[in-house]
Parts: structure tokens; sequence; C-alpha cells
């Protein structure tokens, strides 16, 4: 789409997570009626903002989200940090962009986005890492849980015990967990 002010978005440093998946498709996200959450914190689009054009939007939206965390470009309340994201999403991914936003995206480079790290960064990583060391052994003992079986029903379980906890919603278990395995698997291989 030509009306997309791409000035403006690439001078963003965080974007909600359906924005991101929006732009990287050429939609313009501010022609997006702003999506209504469930219960279960999925977000739910008029697909008439869309045409044609809303599955694959769907894909890269739930693709993104998956990999936020792991990737490290997640930021809280669902945005990502937009120059992180177009970086894996261009230079890892391969995902195809418009031509104004691949220009940005190809001008990236992995270490102007590393930001110099002090010794109190590294005691908080320190311990955000044994909390999710924490929470997968958790996940591993709960897995004899009649609920526990696979993630998705231990998911489900929580966010529906623990429904007026905010870090118990579906997405932010899901995305604790991935992160969990991810730092888990990590130090395992």
């Amino acid at each position: 789409m030509v009306d997309i002010d791409w000035d403006y978005w690439v001078s963003r440093p965080y974007v909600y997570t359906w924005q991101a998946a929006a732009l990287i498709q050429g939609i313009n996200p501010k022609k997006i009626k702003f999506p209504v959450r469930d219960a279960a914190g999925e977000l739910h689009f008029e697909r008439a903002n869309f045409g044609d054009a809303y599955p694959e939007f769907k894909l890269k939206l739930d693709l993104l989200t998956e990999h936020a965390w792991i990737q490290n470009f997640s930021a809280q309340n669902m945005r990502v940090d937009f120059k992180r994201f177009l970086y894996w999403a261009y230079h890892i991914q391969k995902w195809p962009f418009p031509a104004e936003l691949a220009s940005f995206a190809q001008s990236l480079s992995l270490d102007a986005l590393v930001e110099p790290v002090d010794e109190s960064d590294n005691a908080m990583r320190e311990s955000e890492r044994n909390s999710l060391h924490l929470i997968w052994a958790l996940r591993e003992l709960l897995k004899e849980h009649r609920y526990g079986k696979t993630d998705r029903e231990l998911i489900y379980f929580l966010s529906k015990t623990y429904s007026s906890q905010p870090s118990f919603k579906r997405l932010a278990l899901e995305m604790k967990f991935a992160e969990a395995q991810a730092v888990v698997g990590a130090i395992e291989s």
C-alpha cells in the first residue's frame, strides 16, 4: 500500500505484534480497526480490514508471537522491539517485505542492535534465567498432573484456574514456557 508513512513506522522503537505483522505485508496498521481481545487473551480482527491478505497476516502474526521471546525481540504488552523484529524477519526468516521496508531492514546489523550490558543487567538476567529454570523444572514435574500431559493442556488449566492473575493469561504462559524451554535447551546442548 502506498499510503504507509514508512518514516513514521521505522522511527518507532516498539510496535504491537499485529502492527509488525501488517507492516511486513504492506498493510497500513492505521487502517486496521484495533483488535478485540477475548478472555483467553486471543486477538480478534475484523477480516474486512485485510481483504484476501488475512490468512497470510494471521500466519505471520502467529509465527512472530511464537518467536518473540526466543529470538529476543519481545517487549511488554504484546509489543516487539521493531528493529530487532525486522532483523529477524528479513535476515533470518527471509520473509518478503515491501520495498521501502526491505531497504531499511537490509541496513540493520545485529551488532548495532546489541546494547551494552552493565552489571545490574547481568544480575537481572541471571535472576531471570534462574526463574526460567524453575518454570521449566515445575513444568516437567507437572507432566504427571492429569491436565499437564501437554503444554497446551497445562496452559489451558493454569489460565482457567488462575484467571484473575495477569501472568497466567494464555499468551503470557505460552511465552514463558517457550522462553524457559529455549534457555534450558541452550544449556543442555
